[in-house]
């Protein structure tokens, strides 16, 4: 149960972790451009980002995508990798507290000074 909860957990926390760069994306693209440089001004310059820019405007490319995508990416990759871990630990988890609900259920059988068996009959 504890390694399946502990599996659980790191898989929440991969998944909180992949989204503070999609959401500084996200916030960067959605404000005006003032704001925006000032949001993207988080994520460090990339020194190959102005090769690239160059590049494609020789190439006539009339886009280029944004530097925060750059992290975005990764970050949206890592949330889908701790989903896919939490989601994974469910049927362990489930199990768990199923045999936990069914010890709490049985707890009066077991509590006496004499055993009580379970049965398939009625108790005399």
């Amino acid at each position: 149960m504890k390694n399946a909860k502990l599996a659980w957990l790191l898989g929440i926390v991969l998944a909180l972790a992949g989204f503070v760069p999609v959401l500084v994306f996200a916030v960067g693209t959605l404000v005006p451009a003032a704001e925006a440089s000032a949001v993207l001004g988080f994520l460090p310059e990339l020194p190959w980002r102005a090769g690239l820019d160059s590049w494609l405007h020789v190439r006539r490319v009339p886009w280029s995508p944004p530097a925060g995508l750059v992290y975005a990416l990764p970050g949206l990759a890592i949330m889908y990798i701790g989903a896919a871990i939490a989601r994974r630990q469910d049927s362990a988890r489930d199990a768990a507290s199923a045999r936990q609900a069914d010890a709490r259920r049985r707890a009066h059988l077991y509590g006496g000074p004499e055993r009580i068996e379970p049965t398939l009959g009625a108790v005399e």
